[in-house]
């Protein structure tokens, strides 16, 4: 009988001692799950911080040409050698395209930084140019933006983009295209 009883001792422990790998298995599992999905989520906040980027350098197009304007001057790409540096602009909270300089952030958290940098490059399509210069008076012809929109989820607030931080680029490009004619 007491060879029973330290049977049934050693059994119950294996148990437990079972249990408790399994317990330790699925915290593991758990915890792991866990970061992966913050890791994703992070991720998302940062490419929709750089498609927010390029969605308001475009609305800008139809609030004021100032930005494109100044790409055209400043960014302008026109043969293989392309400039060291486009029209680079950053968005502030109202979603409006400001200097970096004042170092904007995107939501009212200031986690979430949300840069653009904008190349000029003159229309492909011969057809769909107008005369003489496409900046003029006459008319705006046919025109074609590469928007490199950056994402950062700044965590440590320190303007500076960690390993451990989210980050990403999205590119795009937008074709312009306008009548030649003042009137239409």
């Amino acid at each position: 009988m007491n060879n029973q009883k330290g049977f049934t001792l050693v059994v119950a422990l294996i148990l437990l001692a079972i249990l408790a790998v399994l317990g330790v298995t699925l915290m593991s599992s758990g915890v792991t799950s866990q970061k992966t999905a913050s890791v994703k989520e992070q991720d998302a906040v940062a490419f929709h911080a750089a498609e927010t980027a390029n969605g308001s350098y475009k609305s800008s197009y139809h609030y004021g040409t100032e930005h494109i304007f100044k790409t055209a001057e400043d960014a302008y790409w026109d043969d293989l050698a392309a400039p060291k540096f486009g029209y680079t602009r950053c968005v502030d909270d109202k979603g409006r395209l400001v200097d970096c300089g004042t170092k904007p952030r995107v939501e009212s958290d200031q986690l979430v930084k949300s840069k653009v940098e904008a190349f000029y490059h003159n229309c492909e399509t011969a057809a769909l140019k107008c005369l003489g210069n496409s900046w003029d008076d006459k008319g705006l012809g046919c025109h074609s933006f590469q928007m490199i929109g950056e994402g950062h989820l700044d965590i440590s607030k320190d303007d500076v983009a960690d390993t451990k931080e989210a980050r990403t680029h999205v590119e795009e490009w937008v074709r312009i295209v306008r009548s030649c004619n003042k009137s239409l």
